[in-house]
Formats: structure tokens, sequence, C-alpha cells
């Protein structure tokens, strides 16, 4: 397989692995409201990372969360690897998610060299392996993560498909939202 789509196929799976909660598009404050007769919290969240530079590029990227909506909160998600399951730690527990694990094509910019690879996935909570506020939760949504790199030219000035991507001009976008209910009202906020 060309390193490149290796690269980026391991990327998806990961994002498989990122899969998070939740579907593509800025994160937007949701209020939550109350479910009624379980004293559980319900509504939109929303999840949203950046990561930029050599660290994009590993073969394990982590990349910074911020989750708003019914729990506001700041969290990881580490995007190496191939399971089917992504954790999301926070410091008010840790969110368990399953996801599909798809993995597109990446596209390549051939006049910029820049490749490309959006993954998009369907999420689902499992309340059962998560921790904290989130243990018992339920939910499911949508994914969203976009993974850039720009490519060296070769001498005839073509990108070059084989060669590892400029590290330094590398990034990870990643969008998710979808409903969350959890077990039991705590203060999320």
């Amino acid at each position: 397989m060309h390193p490149l789509k290796k690269k980026l196929v391991t990327a998806a799976a990961a994002v498989g692995a990122a899969g998070l909660v939740l579907a593509g598009g800025p994160a937007v404050a949701a209020s939550a409201s109350t479910a009624p007769g379980n004293g559980g919290h319900h509504g939109q969240e929303y999840i949203r990372g950046f990561l930029r530079g050599p660290t994009a590029v590993s073969s394990a990227p982590i990349v910074p969360l911020r989750l708003s909506g019914v729990v506001n909160a700041r969290g990881s998600i580490n995007l190496g690897g191939n399971s089917s399951v992504a954790d999301i730690p926070t410091f008010k527990g840790t969110l368990a998610v399953e996801h599909g694990n798809p993995s597109p094509p990446p596209q390549i910019n051939h006049r910029t060299c820049r490749a490309t690879d959006t993954i998009r996935t369907w999420t689902r909570v499992l309340g059962s392996q998560s921790s904290g506020v989130f243990r018992g939760a339920r939910g499911h949504g949508r994914a969203t993560a976009v993974f850039s790199y720009i490519l060296p030219r070769l001498n005839n000035g073509k990108c070059d498909l084989n060669a590892k991507p400029e590290p330094h001009r590398a990034l990870i976008l990643f969008y998710a939202h979808g409903s969350l209910q959890l077990r039991h009202h705590h203060d999320h906020q």
C-alpha cells in the first residue's frame, strides 16, 4: 500500500477511533434540559478539536478537545490505533464512544501538494464503559475529522506521493455533535 495512503488509512481508523459522540460542523453551545421522571440531564453535546504541527503526523496524535452542551469540559482523544471504541478523558470523567471505521481515499491538490483526508462516521455513547458524569450515559451522533498534510515535490515538480508529509504544515480538525443523556443529575456545567 502507498505510504501516504497507509498513513491516512491508519489515521482514518484512528478517527474512527476519534469518532466520538457526535457530526461535522462548528461547535455551538446548546442548552441542556432535565429529562422528565429520571433526574437525568439531556440535550445536544458538541465536541471540537484542533492539532497542528509535527504531532499531527505522529502515529498516535492526541487532539485536545472542548466539549460543550450537556457537559462543558476540556479533554483529549488519541487518534492512534484501529479500535472501534474511543475514550475521551476529561476532568469530569471519561466518555467512551463506539464508532464506524471508514477509510475514504485522500484528496490531493496537485497544484499545492496538499493531501486531505476527510472522515465522517456515526457514533454511539457506551455508558457502561464510561466513567464520572458519563457513567450510564446514552446518546448517538456523527463525527468528522479532517487530516491535512503538505507533500514534498519531486525534482520534476510533481507531488511525491511516497514521501512523508511535511510535519510543520500538518493539521487535524475534529468536529462532532449528537444527543447525550446522562444517567444522574450532577453539576455538569
